[in-house]
């Protein structure tokens, strides 16, 4: 048995949910959401009375309805600034990947009953290799002039827990959503950050390896 990650911040049973196309939400990334429907105005302000967690699930596309898939990422209202419009801006910082159960309520936005997803590294020199490898990956773009937020690029330089480095470069690399989602609902950390730096090396065309 390998060892466990988790998020410092308790994650509550029961999490409503905002359910977007394309968007994933990684533990530590952080997503600018524009809230402007009203279920989901009204879920802020109940998320802001409360504990200021929700999650965001990402529709499944094959469906043809409103269903999200199981993993998702919940995150925590970090600053929400109100329009005289009632829409609102915000900034949601991952704290970590929930997998929904059921979902007790469905109208007017979903509240899902969650279990906290947890990593297991049952192989701790394979996930450090292939965290140096996402950072030489990171490197070599900047390199190539392909420009990245600082902030970001500074941290992947000084990051090493693998775990934590291969959530922020998938949140801020990864442009296809249905691999990101696959790669979120990884829980073997070397097979989830095998999974990315591959998506990476097809997405962004050809490393030098």
């Amino acid at each position: 048995m390998g060892k466990m990650t988790t998020s410092s911040v308790e994650l509550p049973q029961t999490i409503p949910v905002m359910a977007l196309s394309g968007v994933t939400l990684f533990p530590n990334a952080l997503l600018p959401l524009y809230i402007f429907e009203p279920r989901y105005r009204r879920m802020l302000e109940s998320v802001l009375a409360g504990d200021r967690i929700f999650a965001v699930g990402m529709v499944r596309p094959d469906t043809g309805e409103e269903s999200i898939f199981p993993v998702a990422g919940a995150g925590l209202v970090r600053a929400c600034v109100g329009q005289p419009d009632g829409t609102s801006q915000l900034i949601l910082q991952g704290i970590g990947r929930v997998r929904f159960q059921s979902f007790p309520q469905t109208e007017p936005y979903l509240i899902g009953r969650a279990e906290p997803v947890l990593t297991v590294n049952d192989d701790e020199e394979a996930a450090d290799k292939l965290g140096a490898e996402l950072q030489d990956i990171c490197m070599g773009l900047v390199s190539r002039g392909v420009e990245l937020p600082e902030p970001f690029t500074r941290a992947v330089g000084e990051m090493d827990d693998p775990a934590v480095l291969g959530d922020l470069v998938a949140q801020h690399l990864v442009r296809e959503p249905l691999s990101a989602q696959e790669i979120l609902g990884e829980t073997n950390l070397p097979a989830r950050l095998r999974r990315l730096v591959a998506v990476l090396r097809q997405e962004w065309q050809q490393f030098p390896t």
